[in-house]
């Protein structure tokens, strides 16, 4: 049993590291996972940027959007909890020196006593959505500045 864990886990080492991302870039995913994985509003709450929009999802400002999570993870069952997954689908896309383009593949897996998949959700069209990043002069960190689904991007 020992090494079927082993296994496991190791399989899930090579996420941590995604081709394409590195820096401050790669600590901000690490950061939304842990603080989608662990339902930590307060984290959450750092990495989305007071100015964050989106024109084609429901959740159009900072607050709809805490609060949007905050409701995801009360409804999650007892004993279950949330694993965030991202699969970049595009090599990120500097638009100045403040912000980056992605198109990413994010898909929030529910898992029972933190093993057994119960299910699995993406989100956008094809399960894709297009991620605006803004960089904080000070700290040199990365805020979600804006998300749209990848349809209402590619028909602008």
């Amino acid at each position: 049993m020992k090494e079927g864990i082993y296994l496991f886990q190791e399989a899930h080492k090579s996420k941590l590291n995604p081709t394409g991302l590195e820096g401050n870039i790669l600590l901000f995913f690490r950061d939304l996972k842990k603080s989608i994985d662990t339902k930590n509003l307060d984290k959450l709450n750092e990495l989305i940027s007071d100015k964050y929009y989106s024109e084609s999802y429901p959740q159009t400002n900072k607050n709809q959007l805490i609060f949007y999570f905050e409701s995801v993870f009360k409804s999650l069952p007892f004993l279950t909890s949330p694993s965030l997954e991202v699969e970049i689908c595009k090599i990120p896309e500097f638009r100045s020196q403040k912000q980056v383009f992605l198109v990413i593949r994010p898909i929030l897996n529910v898992h029972l006593l933190g093993i057994i998949n119960l299910f699995s959700q993406g989100f956008g069209t094809e399960k894709r959505m297009g991620v605006i990043l803004g960089k904080n002069q000070n700290s040199g960190l990365f805020t979600i500045v804006n998300m749209e689904d990848i349809s209402y991007l590619e028909s602008k």
